[in-house]
């Protein structure tokens, strides 16, 4: 049971409730579940079996998700939990945000009034919430390498939260098309990540494998996402970034 897929209803190690299936894609399963402990709601993030189809990968799942654990709690940032063995399969638990992706909110415009200058102070404020919470990382020394809309998360009363951070490795096995790929350079690839919000180190480590990745790649990513929440879709992206 704790291996297979979970459904709703399932009760799973007699603790957690599950509320609801919320994604499947390339990296794996998210669920929405209750723990009955806490009497709290969260989110459990469940990789595929072949990202870690072996001890080492396992573990270095486990290590990278670790780090999100190790921001502790911040106001921006998607709190993650803790990270435990679910049978053979580790699962990340984190806080369950209600209120969808900043991805959801631009492609839906919820975020937009009929008064620009409204327009204009909502997005300014998004955009100073999402960069509290990378500078949050940062001050720990974790660059996320995959900062996107579709990582930032937003609560019903408008607070953005980052999430996501620590899985680099996991998203570059697992690809954009969701194909695992065990023989990817888990320093740095272009597999797994966003080229639409990848900076141009990020493009040119694809190429070379050498470029060392900083907090400065995080800053680009976020200006992109910036721009994409302001012109209502992700930028324009033509040849090598930069």
């Amino acid at each position: 049971m704790i291996d297979a897929t979970w459904r709703r209803g399932d009760v799973v190690l007699d603790l957690y409730e599950v509320l609801d299936v919320v994604a499947t894609g390339g990296m794996g399963l998210v669920y929405r579940v209750r723990h009955r402990g806490w009497d709290a709601e969260l989110a459990v993030k469940v990789p595929r079996p072949e990202l870690v189809g072996s001890e080492r990968a396992l573990r270095e799942f486990e290590a990278e998700a670790e780090t999100w654990v190790g921001l502790g709690p911040h106001p921006h940032i998607v709190n993650c939990a803790y990270v435990r063995r679910l049978g053979t399969l580790p699962g990340v638990f984190a806080e369950w945000v209600a209120g969808g992706s900043l991805a959801d909110a631009i492609a839906d415009g919820r975020l937009r009034d009929p008064d620009p200058r409204r327009t204009a102070g909502r997005f300014i404020d998004v955009a100073i919430q999402f960069a509290w919470g990378l500078d949050h990382a940062h001050r720990h020394g974790l660059v996320h390498q995959d900062v996107k809309p579709a990582n930032v998360m937003l609560t019903p009363d408008g607070t953005v939260k980052v999430t996501d951070f620590g899985l680099a490795k996991a998203r570059i096995r697992a690809g954009e098309d969701g194909i695992p790929r065990p023989d990817a350079d888990p320093a740095v690839s272009l597999a797994g990540l966003t080229p639409a919000y990848c900076s141009p180190e990020q493009a040119r480590a694809a190429a070379d494998g050498r470029s060392t990745l900083t907090r400065a790649t995080d800053v680009w990513s976020w200006a992109l996402s910036v721009l994409s929440l302001f012109t209502g879709g992700p930028p324009a992206r033509s040849g090598a970034a930069g």
